[in-house]
């Protein structure tokens, strides 16, 4: 545990993570009115049956796309500390991952340390953390929605309030099309944050950890 706080330490990770997560916290704030039809999803369960376009808001798809974007990528990088929690869990070292868990066909993908595992990318990193200790929240963050806002292939009409993305590579071609109402990309926008916030939980323990362990404590 403690050459695994020490490298997240040394290489300023949890403290840059600590201060990412801190800066979403007003940007949800500044989004509250456009999150509050999303909100009451949680209790309309109706809706999940029979899915109707609504209007949500003044609001646009381009005004929060870029806050989905940042909060899934900051998701991606507690996926690092969940992954090394994991490693310590099941096989006492933090660089430790399962052997050939990443392995496809006759190419390996495992990662060779932690530090390799921070540079996979978001979509594939989930598959290289065995038998996980966190349950990730249904209708979180989706990698391919991400990428899509991240390569500016999305397209927003206002009228219907329905967002278009296509999510796979397709060169110059733009034919393979996914759509997603504004009001449910809100409410997956809004499970991402909690997803954000319940890891940041861990983030926040970690410096505790650091700061009150007595070993830790003395050593530095």
């Amino acid at each position: 545990m403690k050459g695994f706080i020490d490298e997240l330490v040394k290489t300023k990770f949890l403290k840059n993570l600590q201060i990412d997560c801190l800066d979403v916290y007003p940007r949800i704030l500044d989004s509250e009115i456009a999150l509050r039809p999303a909100l009451f999803l949680d209790f309309d369960t109706s809706y999940h049956n029979n899915p109707v376009p609504m209007r949500v808001s003044h609001a646009a798809f381009e005004d929060f796309k870029d806050l989905y974007k940042d909060i899934s990528e900051i998701i991606s990088k507690q996926l690092v500390v969940v992954a090394g929690m994991n490693n310590i869990i099941k096989r006492g070292d933090h660089n430790k991952f399962l052997p050939d868990i990443g392995k496809v066909g006759e190419k390996d993908n495992t990662p060779r340390n932690l530090q390799a595992f921070a540079d996979v990318p978001f979509g594939n990193k989930s598959a290289l953390i065995d038998d996980v200790w966190f349950d990730a929240l249904d209708g979180g963050a989706d990698n391919q929605l991400r990428n899509a806002i991240a390569h500016h292939k999305t397209e927003y009409d206002e009228v219907t309030q329905v967002v278009t993305y296509y999510p796979k590579r397709e060169g110059m071609r733009q034919e393979k099309a996914e759509t997603i109402s504004f009001l449910d990309f809100m409410h997956q926008l809004l499970i991402t944050y909690r997803e954000m916030h319940r890891l940041h939980q861990l983030i926040k323990c970690l410096f505790n950890y650091l700061y009150l362990a007595p070993p830790l404590k003395k050593a530095s």
